[in-house]
């Protein structure tokens, strides 16, 4: 019988019990008070972990989240308007993840910064783009559809503006021929947050 996928299995645990382990003495210290206003209801400790946790590239944000799920509607309103001015991309499945777990507490600002923080394909080559959108058509039923939605764009506006031959064209968007767009959260719409498109304190 073959052990690997249960070590594998065994090796992934002990690798989140290790990850988790150097965030605990600032989290299990916190007084949490989710009944204060946002800037009181977690230490200033607290504070300065999730946003270098934003900061980076939300593994271990989710990770956190997952580990401590009181803080989700925390971190949402935090990543509203305290949005990462680092050059850390967000790995795609974490960003995923980190909005299934925040659907119940959504904040257009918030969703914006999710996606803004996302891999951009604009500043990289033909064949960096054609390998995303592979890697896409296979994996894309594991991302959110906002996620999905936003690449679908990308890639298709990517394709119209790029000096593609026709046949390249065809070729990239080929893979992605299956895949429709979903109705999902509007975060486009016109509010408070769009108008001013930039962190602000509330």
């Amino acid at each position: 019988m073959n052990s690997a996928p249960a070590y594998r299995g065994k090796a992934r645990l002990l690798e989140d019990s290790a990850r988790i382990a150097q965030y605990r003495p600032i989290l299990d210290k916190d007084n949490f008070q989710p009944h204060e206003t946002h800037w009181r209801s977690i230490s200033k400790n607290a504070t300065s972990l999730f946003q270098v946790l934003i900061d980076n590239d939300l593994r271990d944000l989710v990770m956190v989240l997952e580990h401590y799920p009181r803080y989700t509607e925390w971190v949402c309103e935090h990543f509203r308007y305290a949005y990462s001015y680092s050059e850390t991309h967000a790995d795609i499945d974490a960003a995923s993840t980190l909005l299934t777990l925040g659907e119940p507490f959504f904040f257009k600002q918030f969703v914006r910064n999710v996606v803004r923080k996302l891999p951009r394909i604009d500043d990289t080559s033909p064949e960096n783009v054609q390998t995303f959108v592979t890697t896409m058509a296979s994996q894309h039923t594991q991302w959110h559809p906002i996620i999905t939605n936003h690449y679908l764009d990308t890639i298709h506006d990517y394709a119209q503006r790029a000096a593609l031959h026709p046949l390249q064209r065809i070729v990239l968007l080929k893979p992605l021929s299956s895949i429709t767009r979903q109705e999902t959260f509007d975060y486009e719409a016109e509010d408070r947050d769009a108008v001013l498109d930039i962190p602000y304190m509330t």
